[in-house]
């Protein structure tokens, strides 16, 4: 699939299951990213990531982090989510959103595998994100985690380091009824070692 405009693939990205702007409290699972990060060659494994989850504060703590590394010499990509306005302002290089044309060609490599027809509105943006911070060959991309952690689209990243801010009761038709269960998604983004 080509685009011509940046309107032109939120349209397409539009036609897509976005299960932030309607939650389920079904249907969150890994297997649908990690077909589509296999079918691109694995571009979240060419980055260097600090994973960021929580209740409270994620979107903050990511910006800060981001701002400091850039501010230090480093080339740095940033995933946050949701977006006020554009869906520009989800990705980031250095401390500007990333350019159209960068947005459009990694979305054309990301809609031309066959796992993108069942990918949902964040599955397929998070690939892009990823397949822009490989092409623009960032020094360590920040990723803000969605919903939860252990099922979430960004969880596919095996990250340097990862953070969690303050965990409330939240999405609880999703995560769990209580703040022991709500933790335990949360830290699902955490690895051994």
């Amino acid at each position: 699939m080509s685009f011509a405009t940046f309107a032109d693939l939120c349209a397409a990205l539009d036609r897509r299951v976005d299960l932030e702007r309607e939650p389920q409290s079904g249907g969150y699972t890994l297997d649908r990213m990690r077909a589509l990060v296999d079918e691109l060659g694995h571009p979240e494994r060419a980055l260097r990531a600090v994973h960021v989850a929580g209740s409270k504060g994620k979107g903050s703590t990511c910006a800060a982090v981001a701002s400091a590394l850039h501010a230090s010499g480093w080339r740095v990509g940033l995933l946050t989510s949701p977006h006020l306005v554009s869906a520009r302002e989800r990705i980031r290089l250095g401390p500007r959103p990333a350019p159209d044309r960068l947005w459009l060609e990694a979305a054309e490599r990301v809609f031309a595998c066959a796992a993108a027809a069942d990918a949902t509105w964040f599955e397929l943006t998070t690939a892009i994100a990823f397949e822009l911070f490989r092409a623009a060959e960032v020094d360590l991309a920040v990723v803000e985690v969605g919903l939860g952690g252990r099922l979430d689209a960004t969880n596919v990243v095996s990250p340097t380091a990862c953070v969690i801010t303050r965990i409330s009761l939240e999405h609880t038709a999703i995560l769990g009824p209580d703040l022991a269960t709500i933790a335990r998604e949360k830290a699902g983004i955490l690895e051994p070692g």
